[in-house]
């Protein structure tokens, strides 16, 4: 047998595969991304509508992403800056919710460690009270939520502590 007709006999058994019926588990894919077919297209034509639906998704999901990002973007800045004063390294990709609940875990820990350093507990305070600025301008208000009113009431029973404790 020379190569050509080997090649020719693997074309034909090809063809005959990249034209079978749509297979159980490809109409059951397509069913389950909500994806309308004809129950009479190959199973070439239903994997390539489910890669279509699929690169249609992670296309929205990304513009979803830098839509969200842009809207954000000068308080993903502060909130960068303020990562970097407390020593947080920033990742370009990270998300701007994640970066904010990362920081506040840090100033957490920083507080707790200088529980009996009142000079870094004031410069706690005002990165933490930094911090809740950006939270609430991220939430389109002014004021602190639950979570910041928090931080800074324990702040101030530290900061009593201290005084407390040196007196």
């Amino acid at each position: 047998m020379t190569i050509s007709s080997i090649n020719l006999a693997m074309g034909a058994s090809s063809y005959g595969a990249y034209n079978q019926k749509l297979t159980s588990a490809t109409k059951a894919e397509l069913e389950k991304l909500g994806i309308a077919y004809d129950p009479n297209i190959t199973e070439a034509e239903g994997k390539k509508l489910i890669q279509q639906k699929k690169t249609q998704d992670t296309q929205k999901s990304s513009q979803e992403n830098l839509n969200q990002n842009s809207q954000k973007d000068p308080l993903f800045e502060k909130a960068k800056e303020l990562a970097q004063k407390i020593g947080i390294k920033v990742d370009e990709n990270q998300n701007f919710d994640s970066l904010l609940a990362k920081i506040e875990d840090t100033l957490e820990q920083k507080i707790q460690l200088n529980s009996n350093n009142e000079e870094m507990l004031k410069k706690l305070e005002g990165l933490s009270r930094e911090l809740a600025n950006i939270q609430a301008q991220s939430n389109g208000s002014s004021g602190y939520n639950s979570t910041n009113q928090a931080l800074m009431a324990s702040l101030e029973m530290l900061s009593q502590y201290n005084k407390n404790f040196l007196y």
